[in-house]
């Protein structure tokens, strides 16, 4: 290229004449010597280098060095036609254009490997959550001797229900999480009143019935995770506006609470309490039953009930 640049300042191997025609130079041979010495050289780093770089790369340098090579020896022969030109011309395009296809190729894999990184660090942050707030369910049930596991069992009716009612999965793993949290303001109520045996007075009720508000208060500060505070607040709320400890009724009560109150009634219904053994399955059927859109919303309430008649039949063929 340098050669190509200086030839006509100083006619070293041609030159153009009055009438615009090409004449070689005495030293005309001088541009098909060096390019070969070129060629050597290159080509001798590109062998030194090759297990470092890619294959289709050390192929597309051999061919752009060589092509215009071979241009130049047929120039020879052919007297008049600047193919040496035209030749490097047409390699430094097509070396162009594989070169950008190469950087994008390289740019998709960087791509790639930084969405998998991303990808496997909010696995990671999703674990982590889970066994956080696992263990925090289980620290909350630790302060009940009578409800341990209590939380889990409700997070998995939850997410049950979730998934039986057709809600997109992200909506379940929320059920999930905040059904997992829902008693978490009962750390705030006295540890004599959780575990008295027998009927609470109205005083320890009205501390009891605090439990949402305090869970409220604790959980509002993940911002990240509002649905939280939300389970722990209106998971009491009843269908017909009765609940606490906002009177809401109906759609007015967030899905979320909706779905973890037939999940937590169910499983207070199906566990030993202080006060009393587990109900029979019927006795829990006829308690969802007749809280079908008085204390439950009627579409979960009637989702539990399938999903008990479904483990009977599971249980009964088995």
């Amino acid at each position: 290229m340098i050669l190509i640049l200086i030839a006509p300042f100083t006619k070293l191997y041609y030159t153009i004449d009055e009438s615009n025609r090409y004449q070689r130079g005495s030293l005309h041979l001088l541009c098909y010597v060096i390019p070969f010495l070129m060629v050597i050289l290159e080509e001798t780093v590109i062998l030194i280098h090759r297990k470092r770089l890619p294959k289709r790369f050390v192929c597309s340098l051999f061919i752009s060095i060589s092509l215009p090579i071979y241009a130049t020896v047929a120039q020879i022969f052919l007297y008049g036609l600047s193919l040496t030109t035209i030749t490097m011309a047409l390699v430094v395009i097509v070396f162009y254009t594989y070169a950008l296809n190469y950087i994008s190729d390289v740019a998709r894999r960087a791509k790639e490997r930084e969405l998998a990184s991303i990808r496997e660090a909010r696995k990671k942050q999703s674990e982590l959550f889970e066994e956080t707030t696992e263990a925090l369910a289980n620290a909350i049930d630790a302060k009940d001797k009578y409800t341990s596991g209590h939380s889990i069992r409700v997070a998995l009716y939850s997410r049950q229900i979730a998934r039986e009612a057709r809600l997109p999965e992200k909506t379940c793993e929320q059920v999930y999480f905040a059904a997992l949290l829902h008693d978490v303001g009962k750390i705030g109520v006295p540890l004599e009143i959780i575990n008295k045996i027998g009927k609470l007075t109205d005083e320890e009720y009205n501390e009891i019935k605090k439990h949402p508000v305090f869970g409220d208060q604790i959980l509002s500060s993940i911002q990240q995770a509002p649905y939280l505070a939300v389970g722990a607040r209106h998971h009491h709320e009843r269908y017909d506006g009765r609940g606490y400890p906002d009177g809401l009724a109906g759609e007015d009560i967030p899905l979320i609470a909706r779905i973890i109150a037939v999940a937590d009634a169910y499983d207070a219904m199906t566990s030993v309490r202080s006060y009393r053994d587990p109900l029979t399955r019927e006795t829990v059927k006829d308690e969802l039953r007749r809280g079908i859109g008085t204390q439950f919303d009627p579409t979960f309430a009637r989702i539990m009930l399938r999903v008990m008649d479904e483990e009977e039949r599971i249980s009964s063929s088995s």
